[in-house]
């Protein structure tokens, strides 16, 4: 890049990513967490129902992006601006530095979540429940905080990878830039903006599959045996077949989300070149890296939104809004509202997304990236780069020929020509003349006047006037019209 690097500098890329964590994490932290205002809003939205839950939700998780972009495309911006790509590398590395804290708080959710599902088997004292509820809680807001960490350093080590990707290439002698500009690079910049919805809409799908699967078969072994339904009865749920589902179910459907991410870079380099394939991976991570942070907050916030309105914090508008859910003994039945039932109905939506799509999009950011400087060689040795299908001659071949051509032209009429913009002018105009073409038929087609009719219609009504009554003018206009 160009950048000599200072120990200083150095150090300073270091403190950008760790600060930069930092501040991301405060900045989840507030986006996720029932202590303030956004979560609050969204347990508020429902009061009017599941529908507006999810829009408060979807909302906040767009907010929340805002944020860490600035804060990634300053450490991006400032990291290169004192050492290039290799600060880049070294923001990523402080910003992995807190890496044992971020396994630490990430371990602490699931085991807050099934300490609180073991209490509701056991059927403990609701108190118990209470307090395993408010650990859950500060668990979702912790692992949302680590995820936080690892998307923010997946783009920064997504990004040192890319510069490594065009490096290599650059090694060979290939002189590899990228120009946004260039057709296929943006053809490829927008198909790897798309891969991140592609892979979520995988990722999301398998979850909703497999939680199909198991609703049915819990369903089936209920109506098989009714027994099941009756507290302390002796008979047993078959507990191993509904973990079969699940475990069959992480191993079949990862197959092509994972297969999306690892063949795409490789397709993209063999068929249409080097220049798709940066213009790919310039996509796919600031894509993923956005939708990533979106979908993390997203579900936790709905998650911790329902765990604010269970620990009833919402009770006394519950009482007035939902009067059928007070006891005897003045007690709000929290979990028999519609407004609690609103919100798990976003916590069930949310969970694929903070457990599921957001999290594995980093792995399609660091992979692609990594696979693309794997077989960046393989890249450069078809057609020097081109790709199969990139051009459809060498531009070195059309270079040649334009030049012949321009020589001749100049000595016959000294007319100067503009040199070529490269091989796909040819498919260019090709493309053109075939729109054109097809405009003109149809506009030709639209303009043209209405076909007349080939014959009278095979049975006319015609008036007569009979004697005494008189004809409608109306009726003779039409009359003769028809003739």
């Amino acid at each position: 890049s160009g950048a000599c690097a200072t120990p200083t500098g150095a150090f300073a890329c270091v403190a950008f990513g760790l600060w930069g964590g930092c501040a991301i994490g405060f900045i989840t932290e507030y986006y996720t967490s029932f202590s303030y205002t956004p979560v609050q809003e969204v347990a508020n939205a429902c009061r009017t129902g599941a529908a507006t839950n999810i829009i408060f939700g979807l909302a906040l998780g767009y907010k929340s992006v805002v944020l860490p972009v600035f804060i990634l495309a300053g450490i991006i911006f400032g990291s290169h601006r004192l050492a290039g790509m290799y600060g880049i590398s070294l923001a990523a590395l402080g910003m992995l530095a807190t890496l044992a804290t971020c396994l630490s708080i990430d371990v602490y959710g699931p085991v807050c979540d099934n300490a609180g599902g073991i209490a509701e088997m056991c059927e403990l004292h609701p108190s118990v429940r209470e307090k395993t509820d408010a650990l859950d809680a500060a668990g979702n807001t912790t692992a949302a905080i680590g995820k936080g960490f690892a998307i923010g350093s997946a783009c920064l080590v997504g990004v040192a990878l890319f510069g490594a990707f065009v490096t290599r290439l650059n090694d060979t002698g290939a002189k590899v830039t990228v120009d946004l500009l260039d057709p296929l690079t943006f053809a490829g910049l927008l198909v790897g903006s798309m891969l991140p919805y592609w892979f979520s809409a995988m990722t999301m799908k398998s979850v909703g599959k497999a939680a199909n699967e198991m609703v049915i078969e819990i369903k089936r072994q209920f109506d098989a045996n009714p027994n099941l339904l009756i507290p302390n009865h002796p008979d047993r749920p078959d507990y191993d077949r509904c973990i079969k589902i699940s475990t069959d179910a992480s191993l079949r459907e990862m197959i092509a989300p994972g297969a999306l991410v690892m063949f795409a870079p490789i397709v993209a380099g063999v068929v249409f070149g080097t220049k798709s394939v940066t213009g790919l991976l310039a996509g796919g991570i600031a894509s993923g890296v956005q939708m990533a942070v979106s979908a993390s907050n997203t579900g936790g916030a709905w998650d911790n939104a329902k765990k604010y309105i269970s620990k009833g914090a919402m009770d006394e508008l519950i009482g007035q809004l939902e009067p059928e859910t007070v006891d005897g003994t003045g007690k709000v039945q929290t979990k028999k509202s519609q407004i609690f039932k609103a919100a798990v109905t976003g916590d069930t939506v949310g969970d694929p997304l903070k457990d599921t799509s957001g999290p594995a999009l980093n792995i399609l950011m660091k992979l692609m990236a990594i696979i693309s400087v794997v077989f960046a060689p393989l890249f450069l040795a078809i057609k020097d780069g081109d790709g199969l299908l990139g051009f459809v001659v060498h531009d070195k071949d059309v270079a040649a020929a334009h030049d012949a051509v321009v020589a001749a032209t100049r000595r016959l009429a000294q007319v100067p020509v503009a040199s070529p913009a490269g091989g796909g002018e040819l498919v260019a105009m090709a493309f053109g003349l075939v729109v054109g073409v097809g405009g003109v038929l149809a506009v030709q087609r639209a303009t043209a006047p209405p076909r007349a009719k080939a014959a009278k219609p095979a049975l006319v009504c015609r008036a007569a006037k009979v004697e005494g009554t008189p004809v409608e003018p109306r009726l003779l206009a039409h009359t003769a019209s028809l003739a």
